[in-house]
């Protein structure tokens, strides 16, 4: 039964975003450790890791289902103009010639909805979640007053990652990929943004 689903992308995916949530995690404290000079005595908030890793369990299918809606609504590649008459014509294997291109107009459609409306949206629920888990409250004074400096800071970041994602990255890699990159990127916000 387990290994039935692990079948499905959306387990695999979320227990593989989790797990590199869980290591960013651990690599930030060891980073702040020995950025204290305590060298690999590590001071893990459980309590804080856990809501992390329940987000991350929370917002892997909601990504995954961003990505699959921008997909089937603006495809990264199209068919490649003269394609057919190029393969007739060509005395190389058949497969030899490429018969998509990638459609750069819709990669970067996804790129800025993904990091305009999207990112907003999900970093936006990101901060509630996190100041209801840890406050009891759904206030959203601290959406509001996190979320610019989150965004700004991300927006040097993955409008590449995204580009590259959507662009380059087989969909059923991409969670793989942007959870590296989210590791990361983890270990940055916890060590610069969040310890300053």
């Amino acid at each position: 039964m387990v290994a039935n689903m692990l079948k499905s992308p959306y387990v695999s995916s979320t227990l593989q975003a989790t797990l590199m949530t869980l290591a960013s995690y651990v690599i930030g404290e060891v980073v702040l450790s020995l950025k204290a000079d305590r060298g690999l005595a590590i001071d893990i908030d459980y309590s804080a890791l856990g809501r992390l890793m329940s987000w991350a369990v929370i917002a892997t299918p909601v990504c995954m289902l961003w990505q699959q809606m921008l997909d089937s609504k603006f495809p990264s590649t199209k068919p490649k103009k003269d394609a057919i008459n190029e393969r007739i014509a060509s005395t190389k294997a058949d497969n030899k010639v490429p018969v998509e291109e990638y459609d750069q107009i819709n990669i970067l459609i996804k790129v800025v909805l993904s990091e305009t409306i999207f990112s907003i949206a999900i970093n936006g629920a990101f901060i509630a979640y996190i100041n209801y888990l840890e406050h009891g409250d759904l206030y959203l004074t601290k959406v509001t007053e996190t979320l610019p400096a989150l965004w700004k800071s991300s927006i040097k970041v993955w409008p590449l990652v995204s580009y590259i994602s959507f662009g380059f990255v087989p969909p059923n890699l991409r969670v793989a990929f942007t959870s590296f990159i989210g590791l990361i990127w983890g270990v940055y916000v916890n060590v610069f943004v969040i310890s300053k």
